[in-house]
């Protein structure tokens, strides 16, 4: 699985410490991208498991692990609304790709501090096509076609990558092309400059 890539590069950008990859799945994903996936109500049962996760891992360690939160796609919900609620959660830095919001207007809603918080969408993802949230009427609604005149309103609180989120972007590669191939664009981070430049990031260095 793509997620067992990043050790490998982190190591390369700071072979003195040792560097370890959990993948999370203790909650309920949604199925759906257009159903489930416009709904906050798994990512809210989530914050709670996840909170635990990461305290119970802090603990075993003795409060000696310089932990970073990795979210993609909805998991970015999963993880900012987890942050968001538990201000002395044991988290040093995050990591939002492919993000449709993370459930805070402002890095700094988040309880660490905004420089280490990070973002990247791929410029060819097509979650860059994700509206603001406008409710059950959506069409009617002149909310949901916001992001078409104002670019930091997104599905979930304001886009990560934009200024006024007020946190850091780095560098991913484009993806593939739009259209019938532009969703391999939104699971590509985990390769090549991305890969290298999540990995600068969770050992301490710059992107």
């Amino acid at each position: 699985m793509r997620w067992r890539r990043l050790p490998r590069p982190a190591t390369i950008a700071d072979p003195a410490h040792q560097t370890a990859s959990i993948l999370w799945l203790g909650y309920d994903a949604p199925q759906s991208v257009l159903s489930d996936a416009t709904e906050t109500t798994w990512a809210d049962n989530a914050r709670e498991p996840l909170n635990d996760f990461l305290t119970g891992i802090d603990a075993a360690h003795a409060g000696e692990v310089n932990s970073t939160v990795l979210g993609h796609s909805y998991g970015t919900l999963v993880a900012g609304e987890t942050m968001r609620d538990h201000p002395d959660l044991p988290v040093d830095k995050a990591i939002f790709v492919g993000s449709p919001g993370v459930g805070v207007d402002h890095a700094k809603d988040l309880h660490i501090p905004a420089d280490q918080v990070f973002s990247a969408t791929a410029e060819n993802d097509l979650i860059n096509l994700a509206p603001p949230n406008a409710g059950t009427l959506a069409p009617l609604n002149p909310k949901a076609y916001m992001r078409l005149f104002d670019d930091h309103s997104i599905l979930y609180g304001y886009d990560p990558t934009s200024d006024d989120f007020g946190g850091r972007t780095f560098k991913v590669a484009d993806g593939g092309d739009w259209g019938l191939n532009g969703t391999p664009a939104h699971s590509q981070y985990w390769d090549g400059a991305s890969l290298r430049g999540m990995a600068k990031i969770v050992t301490g260095g710059q992107p």
